[in-house]
């Protein structure tokens, strides 16, 4: 009985895949890290920025 080892990349993939169909989250922010993800560029900074634009514009909104 073999199991297949899955790369890192391949389970983000999926990671990020099955959170956009997750209803009990918020879907700005899904949408937010998905894009930052899948556009290469999902880092601690991008990150912290992309959140804090999006609180403030919950909190404006």
């Amino acid at each position: 009985m073999t199991k297949e080892i899955k790369s890192g990349k391949r389970i983000l993939d999926e990671f990020f895949k099955d959170i956009k169909t997750d209803e009990s989250l918020d879907r700005d922010t899904v949408a937010a890290i998905v894009n930052l993800y899948e556009s290469g560029k999902l880092t601690d900074r991008n990150l912290t920025s992309t959140l804090s634009e999006l609180r403030e514009g919950k909190d404006n909104g």
